[in-house]
């Protein structure tokens, strides 16, 4: 699959340096998903459908999550990201199990120091995501704080060179060793919804919004795709 960049704030390629999920690691994907049924679009998620290549998929929205851990290289934790209708992308690192099962979706570690702090970041990126609640499972191997920068961008609207972009943030979330967090992420195609976000500590009966809300509309040409 073709390598796409979906960030709604800096429109740049990524060197990705290691790739977080092994291909042949593949799961079972029946799990119990959440629905926001007040939501006109979650509730008629049987009209909408999966893209086929890379070139349907820009047009239908994008979904784009970045994760950073408190430590040195790699990120210690892991993620699996569960889509509205139950296929997974991702590693646990407890489990060491790893699932790619969602359509035009990939997820990496980036060790391109950006920032000189000797720290990476992992990268998921779903191209053309149903509309839906979307859960992602953070999994700590050690005690760290974690953050989540989550963007997402509508469908393309046929005679409207605009794409809405919205974009929420989880900072400075303390995770203790072998333990896992929920944040569940609520995404449309609409270009009227923002994408928004939920944390949740297992185990603590705990939940939260996200920090930070913001959204910006972006013209189409700023997505570009790059070759294999």
């Amino acid at each position: 699959m073709k390598t796409i960049v979906l960030k709604c704030r800096i429109v740049k390629l990524l060197t990705f340096l290691m790739v977080i999920i092994p291909r042949l690691a593949l799961g079972d994907a029946n799990l119990v998903h959440t629905f926001r049924l007040t939501d006109t679009s979650i509730r008629d998620l049987a009209y909408e459908l999966d893209p086929e290549d890379n070139e349907d998929c820009l047009s239908l929205g994008a979904l784009d999550i970045v994760f950073r851990a408190d430590n040195y290289g790699p990120p210690n934790v892991g993620v699996v990201l569960t889509d509205p209708r139950g296929r997974r992308l991702g590693f646990d690192p407890l489990t060491k199990k790893a699932w790619q099962t969602l359509p035009m979706a990939q997820g990496y570690i980036d060790c391109d120091d950006l920032d000189g702090q000797d720290s990476c970041r992992g990268v998921v990126q779903v191209c053309g995501p149903v509309s839906g609640t979307y859960k992602l499972e953070i999994i700590a191997q050690k005690t760290t704080a974690y953050g989540v920068s989550i963007s997402g961008r509508s469908r393309a609207i046929r005679g409207n060179s605009s794409l809405h972009c919205s974009e929420t943030d989880l900072n400075n979330v303390t995770i203790r060793a072998r333990s896992r967090d929920i944040i569940l992420l609520n995404y449309s195609r609409d270009p009227q919804d923002d994408v928004t976000a939920q944390l949740q500590h297992t185990g603590q009966m705990q939940s939260r919004e996200s920090h930070s809300h913001r959204h910006v509309v972006v013209k189409s040409a700023e997505h570009p795709v790059a070759g294999q």
